[in-house]
């Protein structure tokens, strides 16, 4: 028999004084521990170093090209491009248009600066031609009253008779009073008439 052959079975050993925590039970569990540490440890590693490479990747992914840049900053830049033109062809067009407001607000004043004049002018030319109404209205009554005066102081006739021109707003009353008659006398000397009813411009016999 071999040296092998000879090794006692597990029953036949004993405890050896000499190596006591062989076969504690504590010595046991904190090398389990250990191990399990170590190996969560190393999981910990492995997924970290695992998960950088993604990382990368993504941001890669999310990170524009630079193309995609130059795109990006050359449409900005026609946009802006475009975005002036608007707003100088709405200020022109702004400016045009209240340029021509003002024009047409200026022309409006003058026609009707224009308009004023003539109604003035039309005005005083009415009031000129009423004033000449009124003064050849003037006139004629005064030539009337002069021409009823004058031939209330001559005789008509070569006799005795005198007659009197019944003026504007006088009555028979005020005929006979002038003629220092009464209105009964004044009747008298003017049978036929009705002194109630006479009118500017009447000849009455008063003598």
């Amino acid at each position: 028999m071999t040296d092998q052959d000879k090794k006692p079975e597990p029953w036949e050993e004993t405890f050896k004084e000499d190596q006591p925590d062989q076969y504690s039970r504590t010595e046991h569990r904190r090398k389990s521990q250990r191990v399990n540490w170590t190996i969560g440890v190393l999981v910990v590693i492995v997924v970290v170093l695992s998960f950088v490479p993604i990382y990368e990747y993504l941001q890669t992914l999310n990170k524009p090209t630079n193309a995609e840049q130059t795109w990006s900053s050359a449409s900005t830049s026609k946009t802006k491009v475009t975005d002036n033109a608007k707003s100088e062809s709405l200020a022109k067009k702004r400016s045009s248009e209240s340029r021509a407001k003002s024009e047409s607000s200026v022309k409006a004043a003058e026609a009707s600066s224009k308009a004023a004049v003539a109604e003035s002018k039309a005005a005083e030319s009415s009031s000129k031609a009423a004033q000449a109404q009124a003064e050849k209205a003037a006139s004629e009554k005064a030539a009337r009253e002069k021409t009823a005066a004058e031939q209330s102081s001559k005789k008509p006739d070569d006799g005795n008779k005198q007659y009197a021109t019944v003026a504007a707003g006088q009555g028979a009353y005020r005929v006979a009073t002038n003629a220092g008659i009464s209105q009964a006398k004044l009747q008298e000397l003017n049978p036929g008439v009705n002194l109630a009813n006479v009118s500017a411009g009447q000849q009455l016999r008063v003598k």
